[in-house]
């Protein structure tokens, strides 16, 4: 049976043997819980804790107990913000009852997200089912993380969303028509549903890594459409993501944009220019500005998932929510727009670039932030001017701002000591010598399980961020780098009171 500890933060306790009652295993709030009746004091679980084993090479139990009082068998939202080096990357678990549907929106650019997925769903023998994949918009430290999972044979997916643009191949001199024809100041090459877009990439000539990852989604059978206001689930004169409307899950995913325009009868898409209000037109503005904008609401919790928004598509929302003319200054649009881009938590848009607006921060007016950023690059992300706007823009006296890249100051990798890698040399031999479906399915499952215990975990605790929430109670967390004499997590609790998120806890100081 699945229960959720239901307590901010604990600590289970052996059971039997010589450490029996000794505090073991850290745990907060949300955790999920492999129990079954205690055999001796109806108080207490006994807690199945999986874990692997060297000594046999196998996945085996560790038996701890908790108090029944500490769990809950609902399940919660719970969000993990991945450090995917540059680029975006979260996986959303929204409840439903006891159970949880897991979505990936983004995925970054190398293997970062699959790696996590993999270590998250490690004693998992079955199938992976993620309910949906959203690829937020055609760049590539967004969507090229996503290969690998596509590939992937034990992962299936219920359905993919994309913004309807597709980002090809083309000779530098004709880099414009990256994005397909543009008509009156809109691209008019909009693919809306799974059947167009097969249509559209059975041509050899379209070419480009973008094309290669829908190609690959649909090669598994699964549905890949537009996501935008005017495509997904219709309620109560807004657009949901299907499944997630109001009354349907645990929590509702709205959809804020892609915000698509009618020319002659077809759905076309604004072409951004490089600043709000110039002419001409940029690709890359114009992917990013019409990324796949999400507004999760559980209870009284509200999150936007901003995606690489910049300022002209920033001034296009705020006009548009806002009921604001071309001419008007920006600022007479922010209160309007509040009523629908208002939100508790931001992730933030473009990983702290400096192409924003101060009145899309206002209309926000979020009390948290997450800053998804790379390690290594040349885009200076997150700028530090940002961050400072970010404190002033922010809910409240002290605004939460948590950046992946600077939460994670430990490698993304290690080396190998001379035991693990003749360990891993051993496996890599297995995997050749393997005979049978069976066989090579085990020796395989064999060196990944490996692979993730030495690889994947430091970038899948150090820097990314945790935020759970049952609507009334909301913590964030994120690991330290050294847990020392005290619990490994640093942690914020936060309690709903009179419609405001409070600040109860700061833990781990």
């Amino acid at each position: 049976m699945r229960v959720y500890f239901a307590r901010t933060r604990g600590r289970l306790a052996f059971h039997g043997g010589a450490n029996g009652g000794k505090p073991s295993k850290h745990v907060i709030f949300g955790d999920w819980l492999d129990v079954e009746d205690h055999p001796a004091d109806p108080r207490l679980y006994l807690v199945r804790w999986r874990v692997w084993d060297a000594r046999t090479g196998r996945v085996g139990i560790q038996r701890h107990q908790v108090a029944r009082d500490d769990c809950r068998t609902d399940a919660v939202l719970d969000m993990i913000f991945v450090d995917v080096g540059q680029g975006d990357g979260c996986i959303v678990s929204v409840p439903d009852g006891a159970r949880q549907h897991t979505l990936v929106i983004d995925a970054g650019q190398r293997s970062n997200m699959k790696n996590l997925l993999n270590w998250r769903f490690r004693y998992l023998s079955d199938d992976r089912n993620l309910h949906t994949a959203v690829v937020t918009h055609p760049d590539s430290d967004h969507y090229a993380g996503f290969q690998g999972i596509f590939t992937d044979p034990r992962i299936n997916i219920g359905q993919v969303f994309i913004n309807g643009l597709l980002d090809r191949s083309t000779p530098a001199n004709r880099r414009t028509e990256r994005l397909g024809p543009r008509r009156d100041g809109f691209c008019t090459e909009v693919f809306e549903t799974t059947a167009q877009l097969s249509a559209a990439l059975a041509d050899p000539d379209v070419k480009g890594f973008y094309p290669t990852l829908l190609r690959t989604a649909l090669s598994r059978g699964w549905p890949v459409s537009m996501c935008s206001t005017r495509h997904g689930e219709p309620a109560g004169g807004q657009t949901y993501l299907p499944g997630f409307a109001p009354g349907q899950a645990g929590a509702s995913i709205q959809v804020l944009g892609p915000v698509p325009a009618d020319l002659g009868g077809r759905v076309a898409l604004k072409a951004f220019g490089p600043g709000p209000g110039e002419g001409g037109f940029d690709v890359g503005k114009t992917k990013n500005g019409h990324s796949v904008l999400l507004k999760l609401r559980m209870g009284g919790f509200s999150v936007i998932f901003g995606g690489d928004l910049n300022r002209s598509a920033e001034d296009y929302l705020l006009r548009h929510y806002g009921g604001t003319g071309p001419d008007a200054p920006l600022s007479q649009a922010v209160a309007g727009a509040r009523q629908v881009l208002g939100a508790d938590f931001l992730k933030c848009c473009h990983h702290g670039s400096a192409d924003v607006t101060d009145e899309f921060l206002e209309a926000v007016n979020p009390f948290g932030f997450v800053v998804s950023s790379g390690d290594e690059e040349s885009h200076v992300h997150p700028r530090p001017e940002i961050l400072g706007l970010l404190g002033k823009k922010g809910r409240g006296d002290r605004p939460l701002v948590l950046c992946t890249e600077i939460l994670r100051s430990t490698p993304a990798s290690k080396s190998l000591s001379p035991a693990e890698k003749a360990a891993h040399e051993a496996l890599m031999d297995a995997v050749a010598a393997a005979s049978g479906p069976a066989g090579r399915k085990a020796a395989r499952q064999a060196l990944t399980d490996f692979l993730n215990r030495r690889f994947a975990r430091l970038v899948g605790v150090y820097g990314a961020i945790t935020v759970r929430t049952d609507g009334e109670r909301l913590i964030i967390a994120f690991r330290k780098e050294r847990a020392g004499a005290g619990s490994p997590w640093q942690l914020y609790e936060f309690q709903l009171d009179a419609g405001e998120w409070r600040l109860v806890e700061a833990a781990g100081r």
